[in-house]
């Protein structure tokens, strides 16, 4: 009966009787039998697509029509998605885990044999007892590379747990009953009997994670049953074909042992699930079988070693045509199948050992005989260069280099041979996760390719048992044979038991190889994407900073920090802590990280050592690296005046204000007078001019004068002007002086005298005196004021005091040393009763400590906001835990005034509270302080701010002196309403004042 191979191919005379239509038919058939290189040109096979495809599945697939699959030998696949939840809690983080479970094969016996986590290449034991014998409520195995800080700070923590199920599992995983919710639920159900899978669980982590994590997995093959392992039916070995836990070895990566279990068909619980159902082992001589497997086993020298000489390994999806799968396992060992009577028999790689021989004698020359001696064109295949997936590049596919090179000399002759044309094959090795064997491949095919000779002729019937796959050596002086081999690709049995034969030239040589001489090294072309080397923050610097109001008065101490700007950072985050203990003292982020630097004010301390380190955000996750510690201790800027009640400072303001503006007055008053003299026509004017000058070539000195009087119907006016200047070329100096004198007629007198001298037009000194009816002011401009004694200390100028700035407060310092003759300050000094409450302003009697001693008086009697009395009080450390809703107590002290002299008045009291709390469970603490004076609220706050930052506070009230004077208990109170104990860390100042309400 006529029999259909995949690639050879007998035909009985039942269906043709002529030999001369069963020689054309069988020539014409003779694209059957042609190197797949030639088929690979021509479009075939056809590469399978979609929900058919088969070999390397790189992509998680999911939902209700993905078919059952498992896979043959080493290979690769992401899976399927079975079941996903987030769940759990880590770093205040909601749903901060992601677990997932991925069924890998269909089949159980499967091996984690690698995996590859979102392009990169992880570590994972390839001890399978690791995974067979773990404790299943815990997460699973920790991978190393994603054992790491979290956002990278803390110590290292697990960020990925991996587990593998090898399909003998009896019970469901139970570390994903915690990771399941109501509206997902993972029960006991869940075993997942007979699949491989395994289960992730990935913890966020920004740095690490864009979007969910992707994996592949590399995998061992499903267990085969190898007939040359089985010492029952020729082979050597324990292998048992009735008993699979037998099974598995070598065998399992060789693709004839594939094939062999393929038409035998894969079945698991005795239910059928892929292949041919119901084959015998009869209908697979095991003879051609195990001599073929012994091909794919035989070792060939490569660039790593000895390897063997055939190896496949891919994913088969149940719903691709066998015949497909067959075929793409036999392009990855250049095999070929022929089937005869329903027997099925296997030929790979190089040429079997010739099973007969013939000669021209033996040829019937009254039968029709078709000789091809080369291809047609569209036959031809001059170079080739195949696709394959290489586990060096992800498993993602590679291109192998093209045979022959395109500048050697045999791929310029075989293109002269085709006419100058570049004809090449480009066939895919979808089972070949091997480099160097592509290569070989690639050569024998090719090689092969160019045998072109084919002859179909007819042979007696001593040539009966010749079946297709045979090779046959033919000796011809026709045609210049001596013993050249032939491989029988198709042949036709006769009635009068003759036979046709349709023969393809072969030639064991096609395959031969030298690894140095044939193999190219492959170098990857960039598809790993490998997690980049950790990134430090570029020049990170932290300076103490000064931060000054719009007076340019300092008024709080700061961290600067800095940094070189660089692409891919969408942030910069930092960490203060004390110097001293390590104590975390404020944390947080720029946004702008193009600028450069930041100014830290939070929590930040006056006169405070520090250490301040930085770390850059990424704008796509990655690891980054903190900076070492930078210390930095801050300047020693406290609270001022300013910080507290406005009623502190209008005192001074007012005072300074008003004396500004008579000074105002008087030069406004004094120079409209002089405009209105000079613009208009006076009742009387006199003026008297003067000038001396001498000049010699670039010498130049003169002395001018002007002095003016006159009187209007509203004012008299009086001035005089003297200057005095030298100068030698460009160099000049020079001395003025002026005066001015008004009087009006609304009653309104003032007068001004100033001297101003100077070099090269700067003046370097001026004295003004102003005067009114009932002020004057005297101000000089001066860089030193000295004061020379002759005769004395080398007759050296003493400098009794200085002008400076305090804190941007323009100061004048005094030189106590030389201010009096003996340099004490002693009470013989103070003329009795020159001291009285008019000589004396307010809050200039003051003291540190708060204790005046050994001052005794008889009586005191004090003007309203006369005396000022500061206490000030720093805690050093945390204060006790306040309980919710409870006020406590942290700062307290005693004001005593023993005194009826303050009979009826108020002390008033003020007082600035800063204080930082921690360790509270909730996001946001609220709370209240209170001012407490003698027991009695005097004042209340209301606070609400994150936990862990700094408050500041004003509070403000006042007690009524008794007639005789007494004791005030004063105290500071803070009261939280948060649901967990608070810890305070606070500094408080007050002032108390005497006041008249």
């Amino acid at each position: 009966m006529a029999i259909f191979t995949l690639i050879a191919t007998a035909i009985s005379t039942a269906f043709f009787a002529g030999s001369a239509i069963a020689t054309s038919l069988i020539a014409g058939g003779l694209a059957l039998a042609t190197s797949y290189a030639v088929r690979a040109l021509t479009g075939q096979p056809q590469q399978q697509s979609g929900a058919e495809a088969f070999g390397v599945q790189g992509k998680l697939a999911g939902g209700g029509d993905v078919p059952r699959s498992f896979g043959l030998g080493y290979h690769v696949t992401a899976g399927s998605l079975v079941y996903a939840n987030t769940w759990g809690n880590g770093y205040d983080t909601p749903n901060a885990f992601l677990s997932q479970v991925i069924a890998l094969s269909d089949l159980p016996g499967e091996r984690l044999v690698g995996l590859w986590v979102n392009g990169a290449r992880v570590t994972v034991p390839l001890d399978a007892a690791l995974y067979t014998n773990f404790d299943s409520s815990a997460l699973g195995y920790q991978v190393p590379e994603y054992i790491r800080p979290h956002n990278g700070e803390g110590a290292p923590s697990a960020h990925l747990w991996v587990k593998f199920y090898d399909g003998t599992q009896t019970a469901a995983d139970a570390a994903m009953f915690g990771a399941s919710s109501a509206e997902r639920p993972y029960t006991s159900a869940h075993v997942g009997k007979g699949i491989c899978y395994a289960v992730v669980h990935a913890f966020n982590d920004e740095n690490l994670w864009s979007g969910f994590p992707t994996f592949k997995f590399e995998l061992s093959g499903v267990p085969l049953y190898d007939p040359s392992r089985d010492s029952t039916v020729g082979g050597s070995g324990a292998h048992r074909h009735g008993d699979p836990s037998t099974w598995g070895g070598d065998g399992d990566n060789y693709p004839a042992v594939q094939i062999y279990n393929l038409l035998r068909g894969f079945s698991y619980g005795g239910a059928w699930l892929y292949g041919l159902q119901n084959t015998s082992a009869a209908r697979l001589p095991v003879s051609n079988w195990i001599a073929q497997i012994d091909k794919c086993r035989s070792t060939i020298i490569g660039a790593s070693g000895p390897e063997p000489s055939y190896r496949t390994g891919g994913q088969i999806n149940v719903n691709a045509q066998l015949a497909n799968a067959i075929e793409a396992l036999l392009t990855g060992c250049q095999g070929r199948i022929s089937e005869i009577g329903g027997f099925y028999k296997i030929h790979l790689g190089a040429p079997d050992s010739p099973t007969f021989t013939f000669s021209d004698g033996d040829i019937l020359s009254t039968e029709t005989q078709v000789y091809r001696p080369f291809f047609s064109l569209a036959d031809s295949v001059n170079g080739i260069q195949a696709t394959y997936p290489d586990p060096a590049q992800g498993w993602n596919t590679a291109t192998a280099p093209p045979y022959p090179s395109p500048d050697s000399e045999l791929a310029e002759t075989l293109k002269a041979r085709d006419g100058s044309r570049q004809l090449m094959a480009d066939p895919a090795f979808d089972f070949v996760p091997y480099a160097e064997q592509a290569q070989r491949l690639q050569k024998s095919a090719l090689e092969e390719a160019q045998r072109a000779r084919t002859h179909t002729l007819s042979l007696p019937p001593a040539f009966w048992i010749v079946e297709p796959g045979d090779v046959g050596e033919w000796t011809s002086a026709r045609n210049g044979y001596d013993a050249k081999q032939f491989r029988v690709d198709a042949m036709v049995d006769r009635a009068n038991l003759d036979v046709i034969l349709s023969l393809t030239e072969v030639d064991p040589s096609d395959y031969d190889w030298d690894s140095d001489a044939d193999f190219t090294p492959v170098t990857g072309g960039g598809t790993i994407s490998n997690p980049p080397a950790p990134q430090p923050i570029d020049n990170f610097d932290a300076q103490k900073y000064i931060l000054v109001d719009a007076d340019g008065i300092s008024r709080r101490p700061a961290i600067l920090i800095s940094w070189n700007a660089q692409p891919g950072i969408s942030a910069v985050q930092f960490e203060v802590r004390l110097a001293s203990d390590g104590s975390s003292v404020t944390r947080g982020r720029s946004d702008r990280p193009t600028a450069g630097n930041m100014i830290i004010t939070t929590s930040i301390l006056p006169a405070t050592h520090y250490q301040v380190r930085g770390q850059f955000v990424p704008s796509s996750p990655r690891d980054m690296l903190w900076s070492d510690w930078v210390d930095v201790t801050t300047d020693d800027i406290r609270f001022s005046l300013a910080d507290f009640d406005a009623a502190l400072n209008a005192q001074v303001i007012t005072i300074r204000d008003a004396l500004s503006d008579q000074i105002r007055e008087a030069i406004n008053r004094i120079s409209s007078v002089a405009s209105d003299i000079a613009a208009g026509a006076p009742l009387d004017k006199m003026e008297l001019r003067s000038q001396l000058a001498a000049r010699s070539d670039a010498a130049f000195a003169e002395i001018a004068r002007v002095d003016l009087v006159a009187v209007t119907t509203e004012a008299a006016y009086a001035s005089f002007s003297t200057a005095a200047t030298a100068t030698w070329g460009s160099t000049s100096a020079f001395v003025e002086n002026s005066a001015a004198a008004i009087s009006t007629l609304d009653g309104y007198a003032a007068a001004s005298w100033g001297v101003s001298v100077g070099a090269n037009g700067v003046i370097t000194g001026s004295i003004r005196i102003d005067g009114g009816a009932s002020w004057s002011a005297v101000i000089i401009q001066a860089d030193k004021f000295q004061i020379q004694l002759t005769g004395y200390n080398g007759d050296a100028p003493s400098m009794p005091f200085t002008i400076g700035t305090v804190n941007g407060v323009p100061a004048v310092g005094i030189n106590g040393a030389n201010m009096y003759l003996d340099n004490t300050l002693n009470a013989r000094a103070i003329v009795a009763g020159s001291i009285t409450a008019g000589k004396i302003g307010a809050g200039q009697i003051t003291s540190d400590s708060g204790v005046i001693g050994a001052l005794a008086v008889k009586s005191l009697s004090l003007a309203d906001f006369a005396v000022t009395v500061p206490v000030a009080q720093s805690l050093g450390g945390n204060v006790s835990a306040i309980s919710p809703g409870t006020p406590q107590t942290y700062f307290s002290f005693n004001l005593t005034v023993d005194t009826a002299g303050l009979a009826g008045k108020n002390i008033v009291i003020y007082a600035s509270v800063s204080g930082m709390w921690a360790n509270g469970s909730v996001a946001t603490e609220t709370g209240q302080f209170y001012l407490v004076i003698n027991g009695g609220v005097a004042n209340g706050y209301a606070i609400a701010t994150p936990s862990g930052t700094l408050a500041l506070v004003s509070l403000g009230g006042a007690i009524n002196v008794t007639a005789s004077g007494g004791v005030m208990s004063i105290s500071v109170q803070a009261q939280f309403y948060a649901n967990s104990a608070t810890y305070m860390q606070a500094g408080t100042t007050i002032y108390a004042q005497a006041a008249k309400r």
